[in-house]
């Protein structure tokens, strides 16, 4: 079943790189990485959907997630929503940035476990 879950937020930049159009650019960049976990992630349906105001630094996000039930499709919505922000640079204070050494994601595969 689709749930389609928005999500209001307030953002506040602590440095001097404050400025409208970084946020604009902060903005677009949320909404790219989302567009990137959608390619990989058949729960999000739909196309995701971003509006921002430069002026009041708020950003509402809007996407579609292909759950059993309401709470699980609300995990995964804050999961893949804490995913972009973090892929757009709203990281966690003190954490070294990583980023894939690939363009492409790595292969997937089922684990198998052994017969207990």
């Amino acid at each position: 079943m689709t749930h389609y879950m928005t999500i209001d937020m307030r953002f506040v930049c602590t440095g001097p790189e404050d400025t409208d159009d970084a946020f604009d650019a902060f903005s677009d960049q949320v909404l790219d990485e989302l567009i990137k976990l959608q390619m990989v992630d058949v729960g999000i349906v739909g196309d995701p959907d971003v509006t921002a105001s430069l002026t009041d630094r708020t950003m509402c996000i809007l996407l579609g997630i292909d759950a059993s039930t309401p709470t699980d499709a609300a995990r995964l919505f804050l999961a893949n929503i804490r995913c972009a922000l973090h892929a757009a640079g709203c990281r966690t204070p003190d954490w070294v940035n990583y980023e894939p050494a690939e363009d492409d994601l790595p292969p997937v595969k089922k684990a198998e476990f052994a017969d207990a």
